[in-house]
């Protein structure tokens, strides 16, 4: 609390000291700064958690883009009995590698039918399919989705192929 002190008295003839309390209002430099302190630590800490969370969720768009295209496929293969590689025979702007903007503007993965191995699996019979992360995604640690033709559904985390999607 800080005292001021007036010398003039209302009355003229008495000089006499008059005692005003008013109180300092505010914030002083070294409570500021304990402020953004404790602010700048807490962002430290749940940014990269908030990082790792929006990742977590942008990876449903390689896995719708991978569904939608199996569906295309699929009608593909109804009407053709085989599979393609070009997917621009069902719809998509590129033979290979094509974008996936599902749920969100931004293109954070594309998608493209794996190129048949003929010991494991020929193009009549059925097709794999794979995403793979870009941007900001690429530091996600499941780097690629694949999707079979029977519905077999794989992921790779940190170069470790594991089976599923969760």
């Amino acid at each position: 609390m800080v005292k001021k002190v007036s010398t003039i008295s209302k009355s003229g003839n008495n000089m006499r000291p008059v005692a005003k309390q008013s109180y300092s209002m505010g914030f002083t430099l070294i409570e500021l700064m304990i402020v953004v302190a404790v602010i700048a630590i807490l962002a430290t800490i749940a940014y990269p958690s908030y990082l790792d969370s929006v990742r977590k969720a942008r990876r449903a768009d390689a896995q719708q883009g991978l569904m939608e295209a199996a569906h295309k496929l699929e009608n593909f293969y109804a009407r053709n009995a085989t599979y393609t590689v070009d997917l621009t025979e069902v719809g998509y702007t590129n033979a290979e590698w094509n974008d996936v903007a599902a749920g969100s503007n931004t293109v954070w993965y594309q998608i493209r039918v794996v190129p048949p191995v003929v010991d494991t699996c020929e193009l009549v019979n059925c097709f794999v399919l794979e995403s793979q992360s870009l941007g900001d995604q690429a530091n996600d640690p499941v780097s690629k989705f694949t999707l079979g033709s029977t519905g077999e559904k794989q992921r790779i985390i940190n170069g470790v192929t594991k089976n599923g999607w969760k």
